[in-house]
């Protein structure tokens, strides 16, 4: 069954980041950003991190059952709506298991243009933070496999003006049963252990969405073992700190997710 738990609850599909009641200062919850695989982000974010989720090599139409959901299944969001000035930058989180799975990812503009690459990027790593200058529409592209399209929109009616980092993080809900890689490392990611790790580290969690995928047939439990659960959620975070900081952390926690 699926269910939703927000940490910060509204009358309005947002969260309200500042006090202010204007749909133009509120992020969407996660339930919103799950169901319509978009993001609409206020000014008051200064960066928003896009996370290149776990099985991001996968095939879509081949190997769909692979992937830890059908709503932004390569990346979080799949489409990203930013005000002019928003720096925007990917975090890695496609574990290697027996095999490392870098990404290279490009924005490519209107017409087809790279205007952005994030270079060869390895799993738990960052790619360098980048401002997209002329409002528009940008493809996101995967140079290294064939993913779903995904897109960044730039709008030219609003500017970023805050400092705010922003973005998405998906973990099992519950504690699996089995949280070792093949190399017989421990992963202690669940839903209740980044509640207190995020927390910790200097994060904030706006939002969370319980979801359920399991469309393997072939299986044990229904779910690919790489993931090894069918119950999942979208974590919405947000932090203040200084960038460096915030993303030396995300790829800590990138790594102590169970999800490799």
């Amino acid at each position: 069954m699926i269910s939703a738990y927000f940490l910060i609850s509204y009358p309005s599909p947002y969260v309200t980041y500042a006090t202010t009641t204007s749909n133009s200062n509120s992020i969407p919850t996660a339930e919103v950003v799950h169901s319509s695989e978009s993001m609409k982000v206020p000014p008051s974010v200064g960066t928003f991190v896009i996370l290149v989720a776990n099985e991001a090599h996968e095939n879509w139409s081949d190997e769909k059952h692979k992937l830890i959901t059908d709503k932004n299944a390569y990346y979080v969001p799949t489409n990203l709506i930013v005000p002019k000035g928003t720096g925007i930058l990917f975090l890695d989180a496609d574990a290697p298991w027996d095999t490392p799975h870098p990404h290279t990812i490009e924005l490519q503009d209107g017409a087809g243009n790279a205007v952005y690459s994030t270079g060869e990027l390895d799993y738990t790593n960052s790619s360098k933070p980048t401002v997209l200058q002329n409002p528009g529409t940008y493809e996101i592209v995967d140079k290294s496999y064939d993913t779903e399209e995904a897109k960044i929109t730039v709008l030219e009616n609003e500017t970023s003006s805050g400092n705010l980092i922003l973005g998405g993080f998906y973990t099992p809900t519950n504690q699996v049963e089995n949280t070792e890689d093949n190399d017989g490392s421990s992963h202690p990611g669940s839903l209740q252990y980044y509640k207190e790790t995020f927390n910790k580290d200097g994060f904030k969690i706006l939002g969370e969405y319980n979801f359920t995928y399991a469309t393997c047939d072939y299986c044990p439990g229904g779910f690919w073992p790489d993931n090894k659960s069918g119950e999942h959620t979208l974590l919405i975070y947000s932090t203040q700190q200084p960038l460096s900081d915030a993303i030396d952390k995300l790829g800590k926690l990138v790594k102590d997710n169970v999800y490799i």
